[in-house]
């Protein structure tokens, strides 16, 4: 049975839709490139910039999917040492630092992206008693002159995402505040579709 498309899949999926059509479009590009490059002799000179920035965009938004659906790789060679009340609680314990670390990268990754649209990072300032806005530089690329940031914004919503998601697992799996599918039947959903 087919699963039907609705805005809510689509919305609820968007990091892997993102993930899928950056990654998709970087290896279109890098094969027209090598065909233009080796076959014709004449070399697309903007598909280096724009396949550096979907591969940003590929990682980051494929890592806050990767987070999503728990893919990605970890050390448990304490916890598994351990059992009973302590596993939980160094479980616990992790999950607060992977929060707090998630919400750091989340922070500083956005300051970047400020960093790439204001001058020297100021957003406002007070000067003669008034209150003004700091310069904007827009710092652009080389070959194509776009902002930057169209870039680096994917660093702090694949962060972000990520610091999300394990705000939403810490509350569901530890606390117990939210109510939620059991794991095996969201994989179960999950198999029907197209995949």
């Amino acid at each position: 049975m087919k699963k039907k498309i609705t805005a809510k899949s689509i919305f609820g999926n968007l990091d892997a839709i993102i993930c899928g059509a950056t990654l998709t479009a970087c290896l279109i590009l890098v094969n027209v490139n090598v065909i233009f490059r080796y076959f014709l002799n004449n070399p697309i000179n903007w598909t280096d910039e724009v396949v550096t920035s979907l591969f940003v965009w590929t990682v980051f938004m494929g890592s806050a999917y990767a987070h999503r659906k728990h893919a990605h790789l970890g050390v448990d060679i304490v916890v598994n040492l351990v059992h009973g009340r302590s596993r939980k609680v160094i479980e616990f314990i992790v999950s607060l630092l992977e929060i707090a670390i998630l919400f750091l990268l989340t922070y500083i990754s956005a300051q970047y992206v400020l960093n790439l649209i204001f001058k020297r990072g100021i957003m406002f300032k007070i000067a003669d008693g008034a209150f003004t806005w700091g310069t904007i530089k827009l710092t652009k690329t080389d070959t194509l002159r776009i902002p930057k940031w169209y870039t680096g914004i994917a660093v702090p919503l694949g962060f972000g995402l990520s610091f999300i998601y394990s705000i939403f697992f810490f509350l569901r799996d530890k606390l117990h505040l939210i109510k939620s599918k059991a794991p095996e039947e969201q994989d179960q959903i999950e198999e029907g579709g197209a995949y």
